[in-house]
């Protein structure tokens, strides 16, 4: 400690200094409260509620009485009252931070008081944790204190069960609040556990509460929720690809307690979570595309690389390693098929094949057989072009690989792509506030500052801890540590104490299991697969004679108390048996021990032939493990080797530190994108001004083609506009009633403003016609959502590709953070143009119609055939190439979709969200027959 902080304190001291006087205004208050009977306090926590929500905020006199009344709930409810050390972690997660309390220090309880006050202000507040099993536990275990109060609780669960906590007996409860039956004695402030005999078993019995079922959507209407972490951020992933307001589930993101939170957002910060599904188009297309393409002749080409008219079908761009059709291989194309006007389609059914026509191309001309791939057994293998080594388990992407698969004529496999993916590390930072409760944070205080601006604040004990922790013990081998375990844990075992036996894997576990065995020694193996049952076997782990073998994560969130006569024999042992890469895993293993002021040792065996000191280790520490002459079974153990290794710890910490802040530099880069995204389909389902949202994608849809223009060396004049208006937009229009319209513009932003508008009024007024506007509004929705959708999941799918591939810059010299951000953006920017071409492109191909029946509210976007002079080939490589004939616009049929809880339309007699309702969504822009929307 330095001089400093000896006479100021330490950071956690000063900090703890702060919080104290409103620990001693809630003890004084509490006094008060006290002396309340049960109708008063539920009546001073609604009047509490009432004023912060009129307020908007909770103010510290709020929080001092919030918190005593969770205090005095407790109390009458459970038995239970918040130690002061309690309300302090309670204080400190209110203000945002990461209470690190050590193991049984009763963090459950603590978030309790934040939970509680925060929820005043009448937003959905959350509780995060690890698994479901702690989620339902945790949130029947407290939901007392919160219905106490007037607080609504639910639990979500990953499938479609999720539940709402009830009271078991709610006339039991009117009795015992009309009666003032209490748990906890009136008029005692003990500051520590109340004996069992002293608690009043009748109102533990009285407010005792169930978990009912209920939807996922009524779980996120409480005030509480908890559930996982993982549950939470496929929900928000989910919300934001539904086509109705209604089916969101999730109220916000206002505030979050993460529960184990260096395990959530350190541990799991790399691991995103991604929703995926297949890929639309079928293994048939692809074969149809590819026997397409074998009867599809190369053009010849000029100087330019342009094809030379009556030459072929196709033109082959090396250099880009592209192929595209010619005017005559479209035409041979829709000969092959039968599809008259397939290239002026509008459905993704047709498109998808010629892309995958386009593939096929691609695949037979650019890509070479034991040049670019091998056929290995039945697979295509990629050859690495810098290697030549063969890339097993990769694939190309956007059907490619496919395409080159029905080449080769060998079974092609089913592609599975992104349709939402977001990290825990930008999901967690989206909330307006957020703390954290763990044992062990202080060692990455660092990094939660620096990723997620958390301040860690360690809280004391309530009481001292007796635990010793021994140092390290050192072996030459890995064998020869095994068997001193053993030795240790059967002698201990032989006394009655329990032994708790860590290891850093499943396979390690397996390995001691079996010598505890040779050796009949009774004992359990944990390895984090059955949360439920393991947390009842590690509960019984501290009970004499107990030896429990537990990987890392195994029971975590659950207590272990010592059992009758354990006290006397030292409590429980724990016994590392490797370092881990991280102090802070290492010190949870040792937090097993010594709770509540109970005594217990913990030790870690090492040997040199561990990962961490054979890749981690110092110079000096591998020269001293060269230079022992060690006799077998030799130990060494000495408070410099420990420090040692916890050097090598601190270098591992670091490089882990630096590459998850580097990754989730990549990571910022699509959650920016994301959220512009995810705030376009927000406005979308609200219906929020759509006609100023489709003038704006008319308007800047024209600046896109003018830059088109002078990419080309052409002028955007209005030759070229009245040919986009033509083509495009399907009207007929004059120079002189464009030069009229436009005779008021001074820039270009003007012009192309007064034509976007002139181009919505036409297309509204032909769309609609005399429709209500909520038809039209709901079809348009629909349509927008669509293009949205499948152009984002196209763009998650080229960013998988340059991720992929951008480490490669490196060796250029360039640095690929850098490389990929221009990328990224430049892809964006792509992508939205996309999404305005789309748009423009279909949206005046359809009529909205109110088709009546049996069937209120089906919407029908019906086919309309016209005859226009010149309409363009969009999505051709010359967007403003034209044809002359007769052509049929698409036809796509919008109809009401079943309710989450209707029967499915395909008959299964099951709900339609456990049938087809997420394939349907997929499906919604494949099918040139329906599109499925519900009308508002």
């Amino acid at each position: 400690m330095g001089l400093l902080e000896k006479i100021f304190g330490t950071k956690h001291e000063r900090d703890i200094k702060k919080i104290r006087p409103l620990v001693e205004k809630i003890s004084l208050l509490e006094r008060e409260y006290d002396k309340l009977t049960n109708l008063e306090i539920i009546e001073v926590a609604r009047d509490l509620r009432e004023k912060v929500r009129k307020q908007g905020k909770v103010e510290e006199d709020d929080l001092i009485k919030g918190a005593t009344l969770v205090r005095e709930a407790a109390k009458r409810t459970l038995g239970m009252r918040h130690f002061d050390v309690q309300v302090i972690g309670g204080i400190v997660l209110f203000q945002g931070k990461i209470a690190e309390m050590k193991t049984g220090e009763g963090k459950t309880l603590v978030a309790t008081i934040p939970l509680f006050v925060e929820s005043l202000t009448g937003n959905n507040v959350q509780l995060v944790t690890v698994n479901d099993y702690l989620a339902r536990r945790d949130a029947e275990w407290m939901g007392p204190i919160y219905l106490f109060l007037g607080a609504t609780v639910g639990v979500i669960n990953p499938n479609e069960r999720s539940y709402v906590v009830d009271w078991i007996d709610l006339q039991k409860v009117e009795y015992a609040i009309r009666n003032d039956v209490r748990a906890w004695p009136k008029g005692d402030f003990t500051d520590d556990i109340l004996p069992e005999d002293r608690i009043n078993k009748e109102a533990v019995e009285c407010f005792k509460v169930k978990l009912v079922n209920a939807t996922k959507k009524d779980a996120y209407r409480c005030d509480i929720t908890y559930g996982t972490n993982n549950e939470f951020g496929f929900d928000y992933l989910r919300d934001n690809m539904v086509y109705s307001l209604e089916d969101k589930v999730q109220r916000g993101h206002y505030y979050a307690i993460v529960d184990e939170v260096d395990s959530i957002l350190i541990d799991e910060a790399r691991t995103p979570l991604i929703i995926s599904g297949p890929a639309s188009e079928s293994t048939e297309m692809y074969i149809m595309a590819d026997n397409i393409a074998r009867k599809l002749v190369p053009a010849k080409v000029d100087e330019k690389n342009k094809p030379i008219p009556g030459t072929g079908d196709f033109v082959i761009n090396e250099k880009e390693k592209n192929a595209y059709l010619t005017e005559e291989g479209m035409k041979k194309v829709e000969e092959i098929t039968g599809i008259k006007g397939l290239f002026n389609a509008v459905d993704s059914k047709s498109l998808m094949l010629i892309h995958c026509i386009n593939q096929a191309l691609r695949a037979h001309y650019l890509f070479k057989r034991d040049v670019d791939y091998s056929v290995v057994s039945g697979e295509v293998i990629i050859i690495d072009e810098f290697t030549g080594r063969y890339m097993y388990g990769r694939r190309w992407s956007d059907g490619l690989h496919q395409a080159i698969e029905a080449k080769e004529r060998v079974p092609i496999k089913q592609e599975f792509r992104t349709l939402a993916t977001i990290t825990f590390q930008n999901y967690f930072r989206m909330y307006k506030k957020l703390a954290g409760m763990t044992g062990t944070a202080e060692t990455e205080a660092e990094e939660f500052w620096k990723i997620y601006h958390l301040d860690v604040v360690v809280i004391p004990t309530h009481k001292p801890v007796k635990r010793i922790d021994a140092d390290d013990k050192i072996y030459a081998t890995e064998k020869e540590k095994f068997e001193a375990v053993i030795r240790e844990v059967k002698e201990l075992h032989k006394k009655g104490v329990p032994v708790l036996i860590g290891t850093i894997s499943v396979e390690k576990s397996e390995i001691l299991s079996k010598m505890l065995s040779k050796e009949r020694i009774p004992h359990n193996v944990l390895n984090a697969k059955n949360h439920e049952k393991e947390a009842k076997i590690i509960a019984e782990a501290g009970k004499k004679f107990a030896v429990t073998v537990a990987t890392n994560m195994a029971g975590r969130g659950v207590d272990i108390k010592l059992g009758e006569g354990v006290r006397e024999l030292g409590g429980l042992h724990v016994i590392g048996t490797e370092r881990h890469e991280s102090r802070r895993i290492d010190n949870q293993l040792r937090g097993r021990a010594g709770r509540q002021g109970d005594p217990g040792f913990t030790r870690f065996y090492v040997s040199f032939e561990d990962e961490l000191l054979r890749l981690f280790g110092s110079d000096r520490l591998k020269r001293m493990m060269n230079f022992l002459k060690w006799e077998y079974g030799q130990e060494i153990e000495h408070p410099w080797l420990t420090s040692a290794i916890e050097n090598a710890q601190k270098r591992v910490e670091r490089y882990n530190f630096e590459i998850r802040r580097y990754l989730l530099e990549y990571d910022n880069v699509l959650n920016e994108q994301r959220n512009t995204i995810y705030s376009l389909r927000d406005r979308i389902l609200a219906k929020k001004d759509l006609d100023g949202l489709i003038k704006k994608i008319i308007s800047d849809y024209l600046f896109d083609l003018e830059d088109y223009y002078k990419q080309e060396g052409k002028y955007f004049g209005l030759d070229a506009i009245i040919q986009v208006i033509n083509s495009t937009f399907l009207f007929d229009v004059s120079e002189e009633f464009l030069k009229e319209q436009l005779k008021d513009v001074s820039n270009d932003e003007q012009r192309n403003d007064k034509i976007a508008e002139i181009l919505y009024k036409g297309i509204k007024s032909r769309m609609a016609q005399g429709l209500p506007e909520e038809v039209f509004y709901e079809g348009v929705k629909v349509l927008l959502l669509n293009i949205i959708d499948m152009k984002w999941v196209e763009h998650l799918y080229k960013i998988d590709e340059l991720r992929e591939g951008i480490s490669l810059r490196s060796y250029g010299e360039r640095n690929p953070l850098v490389e990929f951000k221009l990328d990224a953006y430049e892809a964006f920017h792509e992508t939205m143009k996309e999404i305005r071409k789309e748009l423009c492109r279909i949206l005046p191909r359809l009529r909205i119609m109110e088709q009546r029946g049996a069937e209120s509210g089906i919407l029908s976007l019906d086919k309309i055939s016209e005859r226009h002079d010149e309409v363009g080939q969009f999505g051709a490589r010359n967007p403003f190439a034209s044809v002359r004939e007769q052509r049929e616009v698409e036809t796509i049929r919008a109809v009401k979709r079943p309710g989450p809880n209707d029967p499915c339309w395909c008959g299964s007699g099951k709900k339609y969200k456990k049938c087809h309702m997420e394939s349907d969504k997929l499906k919604d822009m494949e099918s040139s027959g329906v599109m499925y929307v519900n009308r508002k």
